[in-house]
């Protein structure tokens, strides 16, 4: 059935909102595009007069921005993927360190296998960090990405109080940059040059810690892959 002009903009914003949470809710990183493929479909089928392509982009970047509101920070991603990994790792979360420049920062989380018998490193610590990346711009901005990380990049130089340096993973922080831009070179170059300065990432997809792009350290469903002939103590100077 069609839907009246004065109904049509509500309904098209609110059924968005609703399916951009979803979204991210699952950690979709082709938002935009994915959330303005439903709304093409929910306009067709439902309104009449239906809206032309350039309204329905607006009303998606404006569905996703109040989606972000709502799901405003990262708390949730953070306390779903601890409680998740709380099972193989100790979890220590809010742990505070020294900079080399002398500035006390905290880190997210730090953890610690509870069986490192497979790990070439012993107690081998693993620093991770969570962004709120649902509420980066919807049509892309490196800025975004470039100061998540830096930020990462500063806790890998940091030395975390009883845990010393570590090896840093973004939570979905290469996966879901390479997804939104067509130059894989481009890609996969800042991939590897934050892996040279002791940055991964920890992918969604089966929560598998992964550096340079390449070497897989651990999953959920695998436990230590490349983690055990892999060291993962911090390399500083020649590597």
């Amino acid at each position: 059935m069609a839907v009246e002009v004065g109904f049509r903009s509500d309904s098209l914003f609110h059924e968005g909102v609703a399916v951009a949470i979803e979204l991210m809710e699952n950690d979709c990183v082709s938002l935009l595009e994915s959330l303005l493929e439903w709304l093409v479909r929910f306009n067709e089928q439902n309104c009449t007069p239906p809206k032309d392509r350039g309204e329905l982009y607006e009303i998606a970047y404006r569905c996703m921005k109040a989606a972000a509101k709502r799901k405003g920070d990262e708390s949730d991603v953070k306390r779903r993927v601890l409680e998740s990994l709380s099972a193989h790792f100790t979890v220590h979360e809010e742990v505070w360190g020294n900079h080399w420049s002398g500035k006390r920062i905290r880190i997210d989380a730090i953890l610690v296998p509870k069986d490192d018998s497979l790990w070439k490193t012993k107690s081998p610590r693993l620093g991770v960090e969570f962004k709120n990346f649902r509420s980066f711009d919807p049509s892309f901005s490196i800025k975004d990405y470039t100061k998540w990380w830096a930020q990462c990049h500063d806790y890998a130089e940091t030395s975390f109080d009883g845990h010393g340096y570590v090896p840093v993973f973004s939570y979905n922080g290469f996966t879901h940059y390479r997804k939104r831009i067509s130059n894989e070179v481009a890609a996969a170059f800042a991939i590897r040059f934050w892996g040279r300065l002791g940055v991964g990432e920890l992918q969604p997809e089966d929560l598998m810690f992964v550096m340079n792009g390449t070497n897989k350290i651990w999953s959920l469903s695998r436990g230590v892959i490349d983690g055990s002939r892999i060291s993962m103590e911090r390399k500083f100077g020649s590597r």
